[in-house]
Formats: C-alpha cells, sequence, structure tokens
C-alpha cells in the first residue's frame, strides 16, 4: 500500500490537529468559564465570594501591631507588603 504525497499531509494535519487542537480547546474554554466566574454580574448574583475564615489572621495582625491592608472584596487583612489579598487573590488597592 503506497500512500500519496497529499494524503500523508492530510493524515498529518488531522493528527496535529488532535493533538494540539483538542487540548487548546479545553485550555481556551477553562480560561473562558474562569473568566466568567469573575464578572461583577455574576458576583453580583451569587452574593459575597465565598472563601475562608480570616478571623485568625485578622486577629494576628491586631496583636502584632501591624499595619494591615484589609481587602475591599473579602475584608481579610493582610500584610503592608501583600501585593495581593491572601484570602480571595484580588489585588489589593493602596
Amino acid at each position: 500500500m503506497v500512500i500519496s504525497t497529499a494524503e500523508l499531509a492530510f493524515r498529518l494535519l488531522v493528527y496535529l490537529c488532535v493533538l494540539v487542537g483538542a487540548p487548546l480547546f479545553f485550555v481556551a474554554m477553562f480560561r473562558l468559564m474562569d473568566y466568567a466566574a469573575h464578572e461583577t454580574l455574576v458576583e453580583q448574583f451569587s452574593g459575597q465570594r465565598a472563601g475562608r475564615d480570616t478571623g485568625q489572621l485578622n486577629a494576628y495582625f491586631r496583636q502584632a501591631a501591624v499595619e494591615a491592608t484589609s481587602c475591599d472584596i473579602c475584608g481579610a487583612a493582610n500584610g503592608p507588603d501583600y501585593t495581593y489579598c491572601h484570602n480571595c487573590q484580588e489585588r489589593l488597592q493602596r
């Protein structure tokens, strides 16, 4: 059985689409769902973000007399050198 150059090229193209295209499709779908989950409209109807209990770390910063920055989203206390909230991973406003 002899395979022509055109058929070989077609088979390689299909192979690459399956090998590379399918994983890229799933990554793109995951990123799209991640983007949609952070939409303000979704957050508005789902209520406040569910996060870990922030009481312990807030109490630690109060006891240690460290100037803590509160997150606007979840209210967690964050250290002075934190760029992102340790609880909800949102960028802190300085």
